[in-house]
């Protein structure tokens, strides 16, 4: 290799100094060179973000967060400042505030356990930020808020809009809150926030750290995105480390690859560990045995469920009878309405699925509980290949098609 040029990038990777990509353009390189050195730059450049001691590795809380917001659009306040373009930049596609000029802005933190309050005073205008990075809004929080800044503010402001900033990954819960009537006026995600921050890196080391943090925020959910898995993944980390037991978003993305239209809910049993659930229908049982309960008494969900057991993760069919308490009577009836589903299911594997799922492997087994399996496949057999969790995804399209009808 050109030793002018071997030197020079020793130099520039030696270098403590802000790194940015090496510039050979003016060296006479062929094909082989450019790629040689285009190779050891992308090694040197992984390696030193993963080594650099970065604010947001520790600051890596919803309060940080909040500072951080709060951070961004207070440079709106500092217009002889090289960020004042970037909170302009903010306030313009984000908020859709476009008119700025001679206004008087004040950024409030933690306002009444708001978490960044926004107040436009000459134009009475309010913006609610309600900001999330590994959780989802929850107890009507904006709804709330929203009333304390009426009450507040009674003559300071006329105007108020809820902001929905989310920087973790979305679940179906956010999706539904953004697009519920009346409740958000803007959303706000990672890439919508990133593509604006970014046109400032170089600018400010704080700002800089933000966005290498979530850009590796990033690249680790597509990691997680991928629930296959194969033998040498299970001898390594056993059941419990595969993507699809112990990631809420590898569980998602399944669900959400067999199912591309309805709500996905996620959540967490007593222990810690994820489940995932789509719910195939809601109905009623009769009554059978001269038994004399209330519909509110006889009513059920069946739903997909993904979740993992010792035996290793797996992919079920719940019947789940609604209830008030766990020591509340338990309808007898049920039990035939169990039977019944049971008995489709199995018709519609065996004329429809036979190929790739075994009846006698899968059948659940009735037990006195609220909620049990009507059937329950193990994903480690499915898993291990696309071509198999494909021919599996497509059997479990045709039962969720057959029990809906």
């Amino acid at each position: 290799m050109n030793k002018n040029l071997d030197n020079d990038f020793n130099i520039v990777i030696s270098s403590k100094s802000e790194i940015k990509e090496f510039d050979f353009a003016s060296y006479e390189l062929n094909d082989v060179e450019i790629a040689t050195v285009s190779e050891q730059e992308k090694i040197f450049m992984n390696t030193y973000k993963k080594m650099k001691n970065n604010l947001f590795t520790f600051a890596t809380s919803e309060l940080s967060q909040d500072a951080f917001i709060c951070w961004c659009l207070n440079w709106i306040n500092y217009p002889n400042e090289e960020l004042y373009s970037m909170a302009k930049d903010i306030f313009l596609n984000l908020l859709k505030e476009a008119n700025l000029e001679n206004e008087k802005i004040e950024i409030l933190r933690q306002y009444k356990k708001i978490d960044v309050l926004v107040i436009l005073k000459n134009s009475k205008k309010a913006y609610i930020i309600e900001d999330k990075i590994y959780t989802s809004e929850h107890s009507e929080q904006i709804k709330r808020y929203r009333e304390t800044i009426k009450n507040d503010f009674k003559e300071e402001i006329n105007d108020i809009k809820t902001v929905y900033f989310k920087t973790g990954f979305w679940f179906s819960y956010d999706y539904h809150i953004v697009n519920e009537k009346d409740k958000i006026n803007i959303k706000i995600d990672r890439e919508d926030f990133l593509k604006i921050i970014s046109k400032y890196k170089g600018k400010n080391q704080i700002l800089d750290d933000y966005c290498e943090y979530f850009e590796r925020v990033t690249e680790n959910e597509e990691k997680e995105k991928n629930y296959l898995i194969n033998e040498e993944e299970i001898k390594e980390k056993g059941y419990w480390g595969l993507n699809i037991s112990k990631s809420s978003i590898s569980q998602y993305q399944f669900m959400g690859d067999i199912f591309s239209d309805g709500y996905i809910e996620s959540g967490r049993s007593v222990g810690g560990r994820p489940y995932t659930q789509f719910n195939i229908l809601r109905s009623i049982f009769p009554n059978e045995n001269d038994e004399n309960f209330n519909e509110d008494k006889r009513n059920y969900t069946i739903f997909w469920r993904i979740d993992t057991v010792e035996r290793g993760p797996y992919i079920s069919i719940n019947f789940y009878t609604h209830h008030n308490k766990n020591n509340d009577p338990k309808p007898q009836s049920r039990i035939y309405e169990y039977n019944r589903l049971k008995e489709k299911i199995e018709k519609i594997v065996k004329e429809k699925c036979s190929d790739i799922l075994n009846w006698e492997n899968i059948q659940g087994k009735f037990s006195n509980y609220w909620e049990q399996n009507l059937l329950i496949i193990p994903l480690k057999d499915y898993l291990i290949s696309k071509e198999k969790c494909d021919k599996l995804v497509e059997c479990i399209r045709i039962i969720d098609g057959e029990l809906k009808k």
